[in-house]
């Protein structure tokens, strides 16, 4: 078995062509990705091809990130900013052999963690840390959408008060689109405490995806209240960055963008609408549960960590020093203090 660190030139045809062995494999494990990382956000990457005598047998994608402050390790992520991606192989041997090759490079490069995002199912090792505190949700599209309709009545009622309000749905991927999906996500991170993505980010995704993604927008007027950037691969649709203002909420325009967003996956007969990672209990998992997405359980594994440093989570970030600085400090920022600050930050916070 030949273990393969791919060079930044390469096509990324046989990577892509690798992944019809793996009928789970989510749109983040598209070779296409790497660009978006490397020009988009400037981080470096690393993707691990294992070939076995005829064929290509596991894949691994890393985006090399570098901790806060000095003396920090590094991280070696598969992927950041996704739900999942992680280490695909086709036996256990060859997932070994892999992790094996993950480490050798993390050694040589002295990063201290390696964070493999996946389902549930995939295999560990028993001393391995891992994180489980999120889902991925998934709507399986009905075959009838009248069906579909009477279960989510509240929904479809929010909807309908939407359009009686005015509120209109735009899409497409051009530069003023992307302004303004821009600013409503922007505005929206702040209101959570969340470092914004740069602009270059999304950019890069229409950019690279120009046939799997677009922007949906929901707007009053010319005053655009909710967006979001969706992916199209295989039998799915997922809607892995969404937005919409907390001062509009009684105007329901989140309602209106999945209703119009979901309805059109529908309508190209695609098979689920994935609305990504949620933590358990949490607002953003209720809200989803009310479309009748279902809950998959995901594992964030941690093959390589730092000695005597615990694993990060979101619930600890939540407790710590900086994050309660965070709460006075970053919603009384201007937004373009924000957005600048933003992308700086989040090329170095490892729990996005």
């Amino acid at each position: 078995m030949r273990f393969t660190w791919l060079d930044l030139k390469e096509s990324g045809e046989r990577w892509d062509l690798a992944l019809e062995q793996f009928p789970d494999a989510p749109y983040s494990l598209l070779y296409g990705w790497r660009r978006v990382y490397e020009e988009g956000l400037r981080l470096p990457t690393y993707y691990l091809l294992a070939e076995g005598p005829r064929e290509v047998v596991g894949v691994c994608p890393l985006v090399l990130m570098k901790g806060f402050g000095p003396g920090r390790p590094d991280y070696f992520i598969s992927l950041p900013y996704q739900t999942r991606s992680g280490l695909w192989a086709v036996n256990p041997e060859a997932r070994e052999g892999m992790l094996r090759a993950v480490g050798q490079l993390a050694g040589e490069r002295r990063v201290g963690t390696v964070e493999l995002r996946e389902l549930d199912h995939q295999e560990a090792a028993g001393d391995v840390p891992l994180n489980r505190e999120h889902v991925e949700m998934v709507l399986e599209l009905p075959g009838d959408w009248k069906t579909y309709e009477r279960q989510i009545g509240p929904r479809v009622r929010q909807m309908r008060r939407a359009r009686s309000l005015g509120l209109t749905v735009r899409q497409g991927r051009d530069e003023k689109l992307l302004a303004d999906f821009y600013r409503v996500f922007s505005l929206r991170m702040r209101e959570l405490l969340f470092p914004v993505y740069p602009r270059s980010f999304f950019r890069k995704i229409l950019e690279v995806f120009p046939g799997r993604s677009g922007l949906v927008l929901v707007y009053k007027g010319d005053r655009p209240l909710a967006g979001m950037l969706r992916l199209e691969f295989r039998d799915t649709v997922s809607a892995p960055y969404v937005a919409a203002l907390q001062g509009a909420q009684e105007e329901y325009p989140n309602q209106l963008l999945y209703f119009e967003a979901i309805r059109q996956a529908w309508e190209g007969g695609f098979r689920f609408f994935n609305f990504c990672r949620s933590q358990v209990d949490s607002g953003t998992y209720r809200f989803k549960r009310q479309w009748q997405a279902r809950p998959q359980p995901l594992q964030y594994s941690y093959p390589r960590v730092r000695p005597g440093r615990p694993v990060l989570s979101v619930e600890q970030a939540r407790q710590s020093l900086t994050y309660r600085l965070a709460e006075q400090v970053w919603p009384r920022l201007p937004l373009s203090w924000t957005q600048w600050l933003g992308g700086r930050i989040i090329r170095r916070l490892v729990i996005a």
